[in-house]
């Protein structure tokens, strides 16, 4: 049954039981345009459908948890789980942020995070002009992860994502997992491609081979209708077209059918 187990003016925190108490899930939600009562939390229905045991939370706008009660919140969430349980906080970009932010409060074992940002602060990512918080307050920028989390990033190192996964990569180690041509909207490139639910559940029983899942999802890029919609921006020009094809090729010959077993050596990130 699900159940309220902290809530406040900015914050409200679900948890919704599962079969299987070794590993509980504690998700955070990402940016929204509205924030109705009564919503689900992210993934909440993806966890309850499979047994799940998963803790949900439920920000009351875009204020990137930057909200002073988030150690009592935290704090009520590592109370109450089971004994020995093994803890993996889960986000997608706001929710990513969080996810990496929180892990050592709620002693997560593993971070998934898809396209999370370094920070929110402007001086210290003076370039980034994507989004605003509707918070002044950056309490948590500097707050380190769990330092033995093991944390998969999900991100496309050919978007502006890639400034934030360097930053975040001088704070430690990554497990980076890299989506080619998603733009920030790495998690549903993967759904498209109909590999969100084993990677998040291989992840979880200890068995996922990132440089393997690199190339299913470029081996299945065409079915999304992320890929293609972003492929189309990167035509524009003939020097960006140019540069793109040449770039396409590369991947394809690393991750394609046939190719390399990655794509080590293809782009900026993997020399930091």
């Amino acid at each position: 049954m699900r159940q309220v187990i902290f809530q406040s003016e900015n914050l409200t925190v679900v948890k919704v039981p599962g079969a299987n108490d070794d590993t509980v899930f504690v998700t955070f939600e990402s940016m929204r345009a509205d924030w109705p009562t009564g919503r689900r939390g992210f993934g909440e229905d993806f966890f309850a459908k499979r047994g799940r045991p998963a803790y949900h939370f439920l920000p009351s706008g875009n204020h990137w948890y930057q909200y002073p009660e988030m150690p009592e919140a935290l704090a009520r969430v590592r109370a109450d789980l089971p004994p020995g349980a093994r803890v993996i906080t889960y986000g997608m970009s706001m929710g990513g942020y969080a996810a990496y932010r929180f892990s050592e409060p709620l002693g997560a074992e593993v971070v998934i995070a898809f396209s999370p940002q370094y920070s929110i602060d402007r001086w210290r990512v003076w370039w980034e002009r994507r989004w605003r918080s509707q918070s002044r307050a950056v309490t948590w920028d500097r707050q380190p992860p769990r330092a033995g989390a093991v944390k998969y990033v999900f991100y496309d190192p050919l978007n502006q994502d890639r400034r934030h996964i360097r930053a975040l990569r001088r704070e430690g180690a990554l497990d980076l997992v890299r989506i080619y041509f998603s733009g920030h909207a790495s998690i549903t490139y993967v759904n498209e491609c109909g590999l969100l639910e084993s990677a998040v559940l291989d992840i979880a029983e200890g068995r996922f081979d990132a440089p393997g899942f690199e190339r299913r999802i470029w081996q299945r890029r065409q079915v999304s209708e992320t890929y293609a919609r972003i492929r189309r921006r990167k035509r524009t020009g003939l020097f960006r077209r140019l540069r793109y094809i040449l770039i396409e090729h590369l991947l394809e010959r690393r991750l394609g059918t046939g190719g390399a077993s990655d794509a080590a050596g293809l782009t900026p990130d993997r020399a930091l």
